[in-house]
């Protein structure tokens, strides 16, 4: 019997209660709300042939861009493909799609989920995990324009609608659509108030425009949807810390990080990151984290998976270099090298990674000239990495710092100046633009 979801896509299951699991754990995922996983498990545990459930259990194990659960997703596609029931059109195409995300070539499963979603452009988790996987991959554009051709399939009345507008207020925010993505964002959370990913996009935006106050606000008031139970409780910690260190705030940075950021004993790779860019922040800034770097690093060790993500093996690099950790760069200059041969592999991302982490490590070592000519040709490619513009921002701080301790005055007016216009709008980068620094905003950092 086919059931189907609350966008009208088929569900291959003879049983009305594994639909309903299908629609409460797909929206604590939209969400980012809870634990989808135990939502889920029961309704597998009684109905082993649903589909489409293992389908969307395999792609919550991908959706966290930790390559840890790789194998546990693989593992649930293989119960897919041995279920008894005839698969749709839909899940055969998803299902090929993840196959060869959980082997370990994301940028083909993102094509083959570009082709499945001209097919189900209602298909929400299809929807949700492209545009982690355009993220993971640095295809900014398709952040906005993935959004935008689906949308014409949907309306307000949709249950989801909120979701894909939170998607689309963050593809226009990396786009530097920032008006419009803040308009979006704002509306996509009355719509869906739990909608945890739109309320980070309204983040972003008050990031790059350097509106920390207006951020902190923003945060403090919808505190309550993301800060506990939620999946992006730790980056939107991370943001909050990020708009008081554009203050100066560095004791209520460093105390976010203590309380809510710091890795948990079940935090995945993306949360090692984060705490990994807060710390690296505010070293530069002068301040002393004392013996957190050592126990970082030692989580990192812990993580092991390295040369899978060359935006994970970046910030490991971050953790590595600060705590002194010699083997521990080591090891991972040697895995980033190993995954440029790999079948499937990003080669992109290695081809940034790897000058990435030396110059990380030289300026950790004090080597300040040498982190600049490190990273100034990592800068202009430094998108391949993934992640958002705020996060890889990363690299271009660490630059600007290094040249200002080595005396490089030029190069640190240099990429002010860019970054500059990197924090402003679109619409504003016109030759009516103020180049007087006195008549500049200051630019977060």
């Amino acid at each position: 019997m086919i059931f189907k979801d609350l966008r009208g896509e088929a569900l291959s299951t003879a049983h009305a209660s594994s639909a309903a699991a299908y629609n409460q754990t797909l929206d604590l995922l939209n969400s980012f709300r809870a634990d989808p996983v135990a939502a889920l498990a029961p309704a597998l545990e009684q109905d082993p042939d649903f589909i489409s459930g293992h389908l969307l259990m395999g792609a919550m194990m991908l959706a966290t861009y930790d390559p840890q659960m790789n194998a546990p997703a693989l593992a649930s596609l293989h119960q897919a493909a041995a279920s008894p029931l005839a698969p749709t059109a839909r899940e055969q195409s998803l299902h090929a799609a993840l196959r060869v995300w959980a082997e370990g070539d994301m940028k083909e499963g993102s094509r083959r989920l570009d082709r499945h979603l001209f097919d189900h452009p209602r298909d929400l988790l299809a929807l949700q995990l492209a545009h982690t996987a355009d993220l993971a991959l640095g295809q900014t554009t398709m952040l906005r324009d993935r959004i935008a051709r689906v949308l014409p399939a949907w309306n307000e009345s949709d249950a989801g609608y909120g979701y894909v507008l939170g998607m689309q207020a963050f593809g226009l925010e990396e786009c530097h659509a920032y008006e419009q993505a803040e308009e979006v964002g704002r509306r996509a959370v009355a719509l869906q108030p739990h909608d945890t990913w739109a309320i980070h996009a309204v983040a972003h935006v008050c990031e790059m425009q350097g509106r920390a106050a207006d951020g902190i606000q923003w945060m403090n008031a919808t505190r309550a949807t993301w800060e506990a139970n939620n999946g992006l409780a730790v980056h939107n910690h991370w943001h909050l810390a990020l708009m008081h260190l554009a203050r100066g705030e560095h004791a209520a940075a460093l105390a976010l990080y203590d309380q809510a950021v710091v890795p948990s004993p079940t935090a995945l790779a993306l949360d090692l990151a984060d705490a990994s860019a807060l710390l690296w922040r505010l070293a530069m800034r002068g301040v002393d984290v004392g013996p957190r770097w050592a126990s970082l690093a030692q989580r990192w060790r812990a993580q092991g998976l390295f040369g899978a993500v060359g935006f994970l093996d970046v910030h490991a690099g971050v953790s590595f270099a600060a705590a002194g950790d010699r083997e521990g760069l080591t090891q991972l200059a040697r895995a980033a090298a190993a995954a440029q041969e790999r079948p499937g592999a990003h080669a992109e991302w290695s081809a940034v990674a790897i000058p990435a982490l030396d110059g990380v490590a030289a300026m950790a070592a004090g080597e300040h000239a040498r982190c600049v000519d490190l990273l100034l040709p990592v800068l202009p490619v430094a998108q391949a990495l993934g992640g958002s513009h705020a996060q890889r921002d990363l690299l271009a701080l660490t630059a600007q710092e290094a040249a200002r301790r080595s005396g490089q005055h030029a190069v640190v007016q240099a990429l002010q100046a860019q970054r500059q216009v990197h924090h402003l709008p679109i619409t504003t980068l016109t030759s009516d633009m103020p180049w007087r620094t006195s008549e500049r905003r200051t630019t977060p950092a």
